[in-house]
């Protein structure tokens, strides 16, 4: 707020102010460290965080340090599948084989080396979305302080994209909350730590479900066009901002998303305009100029998401022969910025599309 207060527990005072009623921040807001127990997610490191506003959302270290479950006062934000969450032990390479431990989640990364559909270039056979998503962390640490008086929760670590012969890619990744918002922050750095140069490719599947993806919702988003990508999508009515009820039989739709280039905003945004609650994906697309939306309204797949990346998720071996595949050199490092919010009330939702309508 503009006074220097924040609204936590129906209450407004000074961030500062809430540590003379708590021992320990953690009551408020901070993070938990656990362990999956069962089944194949027997294991699994996972970290809980909250931000003291009723946001919430848990980040899985040995799943790339990506964002699997998340909620608002109880409302489910993101989309997770069936599979729910996998060791990475269990993941199939190869043709649809990922399909097999895909866990959506509110953020899935695709890449490093190609991302989109599967395919075989040269030697080497590539599943959709390669490998990076069921990489686990190495380093990976957490810190959670006072700035003056803004109280910070920083999760960092990274993972390593290898094998003999080829790649040797590093991905460095912190993940930023502060107590009183609804927004995280992630700064990913891409690092070739290899002597040869390597095709690059990577895209961000963020997945948002029901109720922030319904019939009552909007995508708000400035994109120059819409394109529909797949077959499903080309048979299809071709509408993309709009979500129908779950339909049995619905084949996903894939649509590309070409936004204003050279921009170092732009927000993608999905309203449920009946209850005034949305969340946003905000990115520059100098580093992100490409995007894709998927749709799923096949019942117990019910999923809207925005992809944004640095190419075209057609698999390595297309976007090769298309010309556009792109490649990171031996010491280069490619640094990637983005926030992922909610829109709580109608204030939150109209200064979004504002921003949405002028840029």
């Amino acid at each position: 707020m503009e006074d220097g207060t924040v609204n936590l527990l129906r209450q407004n005072l000074l961030k500062t102010d809430y540590l003379k009623y708590f021992s320990n921040m953690s009551d408020l807001a901070g993070t938990k460290e656990f362990e999956y127990k069962g089944g194949m997610k027997e294991g699994v490191k996972g970290i809980d965080v909250k931000t003291g506003t009723g946001f919430k959302f848990t980040v899985v270290p040995d799943r790339g340090m990506d964002i699997l479950n998340s909620e608002y006062c109880g409302i489910p934000i993101s989309w997770v599948s069936k599979n729910r969450i996998m060791h990475p032990a269990y993941f199939e390479n190869g043709g649809i084989g990922f399909l097999r431990s895909f866990s959506g989640g509110l953020i899935t990364t695709c890449g490093l080396t190609s991302a989109g559909d599967p395919c075989v270039d040269g030697e080497e056979i590539l599943g959709i979305h390669d490998r990076i998503n069921h990489i686990p962390a190495e380093n990976f640490c957490i810190e959670e302080y006072w700035d003056d008086d803004e109280y910070i929760i920083r999760i960092r670590g990274q993972m390593r994209q290898c094998s003999l012969y080829r790649e040797n890619l590093l991905l460095k990744r912190e993940i930023i909350c502060k107590m009183g918002e609804n927004q995280l922050y992630v700064n990913d750095e891409f690092v070739n730590e290899g002597y040869q140069k390597t095709p690059f490719m990577f895209a961000y599947h963020v997945n948002f479900s029901f109720p922030i993806i319904s019939p009552d919702s909007k995508l708000y988003l400035p994109a120059i066009d819409v394109k529909p990508w797949n077959q499903p999508a080309k048979n299809g009515s071709g509408i993309w901002d709009r979500f129908i009820e779950p339909k049995a039989g619905f084949e996903y739709e894939v649509f590309e998303v070409i936004m204003p280039q050279d921009k170092d905003n732009v927000y993608a945004a999905y309203i449920n305009e009946k209850i005034n609650f949305g969340a946003y994906i905000k990115y520059s697309t100098k580093q992100m100029p490409s995007a894709v939306e998927w749709i799923n309204s096949a019942p117990q797949e019910y999923v809207a998401a925005i992809e944004p990346g640095n190419t075209v998720v057609w698999g390595r071996k297309l976007a090769k022969e298309q010309g556009v595949l792109k490649y990171i050199q031996p010491g280069e490092s490619y640094k990637v910025n983005y926030e992922i919010g909610l829109m709580t009330n109608e204030t939150d939702i109209n200064k979004v599309k504002k921003f949405i309508e002028i840029n």
